[in-house]
């Protein structure tokens, strides 16, 4: 029904999802002897998305933001030119998809490679269902790689259930219709490649860019491989890169630009960011991008894998950044099965609380929690966190603690 409304009903079957999920990932190690590992971890993954697939998004009003825009696009529209209430778009208007798009003042806030996968589902099968079932089929494409590369990296597909059976990824994606998987998953691809050589250098190239071109947040991923890229692939890749951001930067800036409000203006659910607004005033965000940006310097001078690079990078994002929503934390979860971090899955699960707390918030989809719901919120994950730092110092000293870090 509808999750917003009856927000105690999902936030009571959310616990109890993420009770369940909590100790399926405490036992995977003791599984690993047991044979059709990749092939059980898909089907309860189909599974838990299906249950949710038929669902009409209630808890978030992105996906009709996709199919208005996938629908101008294919129609010969221009979503950077014109915001959905501009009236040259009024041949695109119905009684269904157009009512419920949001921020229907701001023309787009989506890159290209986002655009032209909602322009493809709109010309091929424009409807939410369709439209929720392409999310549903990256998603699992997602879980089958993350099952071979655990297994490929000395582990077991069984660690792929540390993403695949994660409440939020299958509430989020399946259920409330975000694109991120789409590109998620080339992500995840670009960092399976990263030490090739060859084509499959140049395929982790364009996979990487291929993210960035769905979602931003991929960004530190191409700067943590490019080391490892040769010259004619870096020059390859700089030349798209380039072209991909000054086309999305010509077409976002301006009058009513989608870009510009998400990066000058939104906040929500925020765990660092008032510090930072407190201390920096106007200049916070540009404070901010300067954190970011010494965070991946960090990572390169310190010599980290692409993948520790890229979960640092992605970490400091969400701890620092002005906006946290919930399926924000997928990009995070895909690398949880590399080794998964007890704090971080913790927060995946109490960062519903973004929606309000167990009552329909009175604000609807403007509300922001409030402090003592966001300490709430990111304080069970670090104290879960310090807790786990004095247990290996009792137990490992100095030493151990260094190791585990």
């Amino acid at each position: 029904g509808d999750w917003r409304t009856r927000l105690g009903s999902f936030q009571a079957m959310w616990l109890a999802a993420f009770a369940a999920y909590g100790m399926a990932v405490a036992r995977r190690v003791r599984w690993r002897a047991l044979p059709g590992a990749g092939a059980l971890v898909l089907g309860v993954a189909l599974l838990m998305r299906a249950a949710v697939l038929p669902v009409t998004p209630t808890q978030s009003d992105d996906v009709w933001r996709y199919l208005w825009e996938g629908r101008v696009v294919a129609g010969g529209g221009d979503p950077y030119r014109h915001a959905p209430a501009d009236s040259s778009l009024a041949r695109f208007r119905d009684g269904v998809v157009h009512p419920r798009v949001n921020h229907p003042e701001l023309r787009t806030i989506y890159p290209p490679v986002a655009e032209a996968g909602f322009a493809l589902m709109a010309r091929l099968f424009p409807t939410l269902l369709a439209w929720k079932v392409w999310v549903l089929l990256h998603d699992l494409a997602l879980c089958a790689l993350l099952a071979a590369w655990c297994a490929r990296r000395g582990g077991s597909a069984w660690d792929a259930a540390v993403y695949a059976w994660n409440p939020l990824v299958a509430v989020e994606y399946a259920g409330n219709g975000h694109h991120d998987p789409t590109g998620i998953v080339w992500m995840v691809v670009a960092l399976m490649l990263a030490k090739s050589r060859g084509a499959r250098t140049v395929a982790s190239a364009m996979a990487a860019i291929a993210a960035v071109g769905v979602k931003l947040a991929a960004l530190p991923v191409v700067a943590l491989l490019w080391r490892g890229w040769s010259p004619r692939v870096r020059v390859l890749a700089a030349a798209l890169l380039m072209l991909l951001l000054g086309s999305y930067a010509a077409l976002s800036l301006g009058p009513y630009s989608g870009l510009a409000a998400f990066a000058e203006r939104w906040r929500h659910n925020d765990a660092l960011f008032g510090w930072l607004e407190y201390a920096f005033g106007p200049r916070a965000r540009l404070v901010l991008a300067g954190l970011l940006l010494a965070v991946i310097g960090a990572a390169l001078r310190e010599r980290l894998s692409a993948v520790d690079g890229t979960r640092l990078a992605l970490r400091a994002g969400v701890l620092l950044g002005p906006i946290v929503h919930p399926w924000y934390l997928g990009w995070l979860l895909a690398l949880e099965p590399l080794g998964p971090s007890a704090p971080w899955l913790l927060l995946s699960c109490t960062v519903t609380l973004s929606y309000g707390a167990f009552a329909p918030p009175l604000e609807g989809g403007a509300y922001h929690p409030g402090v003592g719901w966001r300490a709430i919120e990111y304080g069970l994950p670090a104290l879960l966190a310090a807790g786990l730092a004095l247990q290996r110092t009792g137990t490992g000293g100095r030493g151990r603690v260094h190791e585990a870090a």
